[in-house]
């Protein structure tokens, strides 16, 4: 059996060599030539693809890396659009704010402008500082001869008098207290000066105390723009209007009223003998003090006449008063009005329409307490207080 497959393996070997001979007798020799070219060419043919797939794909990395650098070179041109657009908003901002500035400061020379225009054309019946409704209140003398505006008229005061310049504002209050020992020094302040009211019998503003005011101190009360506020303007919320004839014609002062005025003028008139003291002129003070004081809580009324002429300003004498001045209060907005005697005074705001005001309400405790007889000298206590 080994011996009879071994035959049949060899007759296999045989056959297909026999069948190779066959095909390569079969082939002329430039056949085979062509065929040992075809099989070389074809082995040569592989490398040369893996050759090129090799180039697609270092073309196709390097096509990403530059994809890559392209979009990091946006990223990076974006970013600094970012940055210069936000250095454009800072400094936009900064020139906004420039020019905010800029307006701010043209605004506050305008208004200064216009309160300056205002104090000249004479719409002040009064001596506040300064009103939105156009009454501004000076302490100053008014020189202005003009005759046909009504609010010259009312505040006029002596021609043939020249004003000084007026005193520094209470921005160098420290200048001011040095300039006061200074007054006291050379000035008598207890000397009426020519021309100024005063009681004939007294020889002071005030007549001899009454009796029926007993030991109570003496409260002396500013009228515009601390009790009251007007203009010659209409204002809708007036409280009442008074008129005032000048030179033959009669003109309309409409007037609003501080709230809680009636009630404080009411509770200190139990307290203290109480003096309206204003720089304005009689004409308008006394008219509207009778519908003001409906009852009648004030005790004295003294005007312009009855200031102290110092340096172009009507001061508020309070040594000229003919009361214990260590038992004298001044309430009034305007610190010029009190500058001799600041120990003595109490400051309240400018007051012009604010409705929610409750100053002189607020002010009400206080002036009780001073009321009391165990208080000797209020200039002690108020010099500790204001």
């Amino acid at each position: 059996m080994g011996l009879l497959s071994s035959l049949l393996c060899c007759s296999t070997d045989s056959k297909d060599d026999g069948n190779d001979k066959i095909q390569n007798q079969k082939l002329s020799p430039h056949q085979q030539q062509q065929q040992q070219q075809k099989q070389q060419g074809e082995g040569q043919r592989k490398p040369r693809q893996q050759q090129g797939q090799k180039r697609v794909a270092e073309n196709e990395n390097s096509d990403n890396n530059d994809s890559k650098s392209i979009d990091n070179k946006i990223r990076n041109d974006n970013s600094d659009d970012t940055k210069s657009s936000k250095i454009k908003q800072v400094n936009g901002s900064k020139s906004d704010d420039i020019e905010e500035e800029d307006d701010n400061e043209t605004k506050l020379e305008l208004s200064k402008k216009n309160s300056f225009e205002i104090n000249h054309e004479g719409n002040s019946i009064n001596e506040t500082e300064e009103s939105p409704n156009h009454t501004p209140k000076s302490s100053t003398l008014n020189n202005n001869n003009n005759q046909n505006n009504p609010g010259d008229l009312i505040t006029q005061v002596n021609e043939n008098k020249n004003p000084d310049k007026s005193l520094e504002s209470d921005d160098e209050e420290d200048d001011d207290d040095e300039e006061e020992e200074d007054l006291e020094s050379y000035l008598d302040l207890t000397k009426l000066q020519d021309g100024q009211a005063h009681d004939s019998e007294s020889g002071c503003l005030l007549g001899f105390k009454s009796e029926k005011f007993g030991s109570k101190k003496c409260l002396i009360l500013d009228l515009d723009e601390t009790l009251v506020h007007s203009s010659f303007k209409y204002i809708r919320s007036a409280d009442f209007v008074i008129p005032v004839e000048i030179d033959g014609q009669v003109h309309h002062v409409y007037v609003i009223k501080r709230p809680g005025v009636d009630e404080f003028l009411q509770k200190v008139g139990q307290w203290y003998e109480v003096v309206v003291f204003t720089a304005s002129v009689q004409k308008y003070g006394d008219p509207l003090l009778d519908k003001l004081d409906l009852n009648k809580s004030v005790h004295h009324r003294l005007f312009r006449d009855s200031c102290y002429n110092y340096q172009g300003n009507f001061i508020k004498n309070l040594a000229q008063m003919g009361r214990d001045v260590s038992k004298t209060i001044i309430i009034d907005n305007s610190p010029t009005s009190y500058i001799f005697h600041p120990q003595n005074s109490i400051p309240i705001s400018s007051w012009f329409s604010d409705s929610h005001d409750n100053e002189l309400l607020d002010l009400l405790p206080f002036l009780q307490d001073l009321s009391k007889p165990t208080v000797d000298n209020v200039e002690i206590v108020l010099d500790i207080s204001y």
